[in-house]
């Protein structure tokens, strides 16, 4: 493949994408295209736009391959990974520690995990239940205690 091969699309046609989208990833991509298929030379669109070599080959395989799709940036569209536990698990769970913690008993993170795997069949990386433990407001049991500023102690003079 070559970047200087004909594109499908004319350039006032990148040029209108261009100047109607809002999108600055669109935006860029439709500039760089324009450029392309008014025939400029490599060198300069790379320069213009700020594209490296192997993302401008990237970009016109995936013109290539999609069209005028390939202009659009897909990541608005992408919610992410689904969440480990719904609303109601959370709120369950904080109760849980709510409760044993006015009986002044402190959970770790092996305990939410056993807890998480007994209530809902549910098997969490420990690093997560940390972040379960700091969203419901509590500490994980066995944190390191920093002491504040104000108690630590001046060096000694050695003078």
């Amino acid at each position: 493949m070559t970047l200087t091969a004909p594109l499908e699309h004319g350039a006032e046609i990148f040029w209108q994408r261009f100047r109607t989208t809002a999108d600055p990833v669109e935006r860029r991509r439709a500039q760089f295209l324009a450029l392309l298929a008014e025939g400029r030379p490599v060198s300069e669109i790379l320069q213009v736009t700020g594209y490296s070599r192997v993302s401008a080959y990237a970009l016109v395989r995936r013109y290539r391959e999609r069209g005028l799709d390939a202009l659009r940036d897909g990541r608005q569209n992408n919610a992410g990974a689904p969440r480990l536990l719904t609303d109601g698990q959370r709120q369950a769970l904080k109760e849980r520690l709510e409760a044993d913690a006015a009986r002044n008993v402190s959970w770790s993170g092996r305990d939410v995990q056993t807890w998480l795997r007994e209530e809902y069949g549910l098997t969490v990386h420990l690093g997560r239940t940390y972040e379960f433990l700091r969203a419901a407001g509590f500490a994980p049991r066995g944190a390191r205690v920093r002491p504040d500023a104000a108690e630590v102690a001046p060096p000694a003079d050695t003078d």
